[in-house]
């Protein structure tokens, strides 16, 4: 980022804030996005369970095999009940997050793009087109990528782990106690490590993203400029030199995620050892069946996926916040020029233009460019403007246009003051060729 367009990144909590406003706008579909598959996700609890159930109704056979051929018959259609309610539930869950998402993608594509072509000249002039267009862009997927991450995968998993910890621990409260502690620490460990040091070398890592895409747009869509001074291989250079810094950066953040995700590993080998060490135990001390060996086992396979997959969701979830920090940022950006509160439309009849008594800033500037500027072109009449570079030629006819807002004074067409005009209405009536266009294939900045 560059010029004006160089701020803070957005805090995941404002990106966050950001997605979770448009989905308030589809509350029957979030609905039944989020309920599908909530339920989806809790008929996956009960699953170990009546396996358990099955594998004990199979030892019974040797003792009691009428019992055990109806106890395994029950247990057999829970488990085929169990699956086709969580397919029924996700397909639903799945069908309704389409339209979701499209929705809420177009809809900040559209509100990105609204105002960035409302933002002021000078915001344009130091900004990069490309540069620009790969936030908005990247900014969409990645609100697809959050959207699935919490919807679809870090809730329902959330749903599974804390459903099976209690389960686990309604029968055997010290082994819950342990799945639960452990749970903990690995969830923790993961937000941590993910937001405190993945994530700062990933922001790093999309800005040098952002500006490749700038050096190449730039480049490639002016390529009649680069031409004209046989430019081919000062653009070649420039861009090697901005994919040696994206090179350095990604690999930094890529070994961060290697690093994190061999720790999560490691606690997952430790949560096996206490699980499956823990019910063996427990088996020894005729405390549980072969059934319930069966049941905490396969919940603890269960358990370990989803754990894993949190692991996952977490750096789907950390790498989509930050995907989206610019694009975030856009919609932040105060609007340069805005229709004050009871702007009207003008209507230009003659084209009479009076700058009374202006005086014009530029930001950052102590002495004006204008001070007290008084000019009266009247209808029909043709002035050329002549001086020096910078002494203002430019800047007095996009005053006129409301380009800039003046600091002083008005400018009037036909007696209007432009500043109490609707944009809209100004510039259908107003028509000004810029120079820079064909001047210049980067920003001034």
């Amino acid at each position: 980022m560059t010029g004006s367009n160089r701020k803070k990144s957005p805090a995941i909590g404002a990106v966050l804030s950001f997605v979770f406003r448009h989905w308030r706008n589809q509350p029957g579909r979030l609905s039944v996005v989020a309920g599908g598959l909530i339920a989806a996700a809790a008929a996956d609890v009960f699953m170990p369970l009546f396996a358990g159930r099955l594998v004990d109704a199979v030892a019974l056979a040797a003792t009691d095999p009428a019992a055990a051929h109806r106890a395994a018959g029950i247990a057999f259609g829970v488990i085929v009940a169990l699956g086709i309610v969580a397919m029924v539930l996700r397909f639903i869950g799945l069908k309704a997050i389409i339209p979701f998402t499209l929705r809420i993608m177009s809809d900040v594509a559209q509100n990105a793009f609204v105002r960035i072509q409302r933002f002021s000249t000078d915001w344009h002039a130091n900004s990069f087109a490309g540069s620009t267009v790969r936030k908005v862009t990247r900014g969409m997927w990645a609100l697809d990528l959050m959207n699935d991450t919490i919807l679809m995968a870090l809730v329902p998993s959330l749903v599974v782990l804390v459903g099976s910890t209690i389960l686990v621990g309604w029968h055997w409260p010290i082994l819950g106690a342990g799945i639960a502690l452990i749970t903990v620490v690995y969830v923790a460990m993961t937000v941590t490590l993910t937001t405190k040091y993945i994530a700062p070398a990933a922001q790093m890592s999309n800005a040098l993203d952002t500006k490749v895409g700038g050096t190449l747009a730039d480049a490639l869509t002016c390529n009649a400029v680069v031409k004209s001074f046989g430019a081919e291989a000062r653009e070649d250079d420039r861009l090697g030199g901005v994919l040696g810094k994206w090179h350095r950066r990604a690999n930094r953040t890529w070994s961060r995620y290697t690093y994190v995700g061999t720790a999560q590993h490691a606690v997952l080998v430790l949560m096996s050892a206490v699980v499956i060490g823990g019910v063996l135990l427990l088996w020894a001390a005729g405390r549980a069946s072969v059934g319930d060996v069966t049941y905490v086992v396969t919940t603890y396979f269960v358990i370990h996926g989803y754990l894993g997959d949190i692991g996952q969701h977490i750096s789907h979830l950390q790498r989509s916040v930050n995907d989206m920090e610019e694009l975030v940022a856009i919609h932040d950006e105060a609007i340069g020029i805005a229709d004050a509160p009871d702007a009207v439309p003008m209507k230009v009849t003659g084209g009479g233009i009076v700058f009374d008594d202006v005086t014009f800033h530029y930001r950052g500037h102590d002495t004006p460019l204008y001070d007290r500027l008084a000019v009266n072109i009247r209808p029909g009449e043709r002035v050329g403007l002549v001086g020096r570079s910078g002494s203002g030629k430019t800047t007095f006819v996009k005053l006129v246009q409301r380009l800039y807002d003046a600091t002083g004074g008005r400018v009037l067409i036909d007696g209007q003051d432009v500043a109490k005009a609707t944009q809209q209405s100004l510039r259908s009536q107003i028509a000004i060729v810029q120079q820079e266009p064909t001047l210049f294939h980067r920003s001034l900045a």
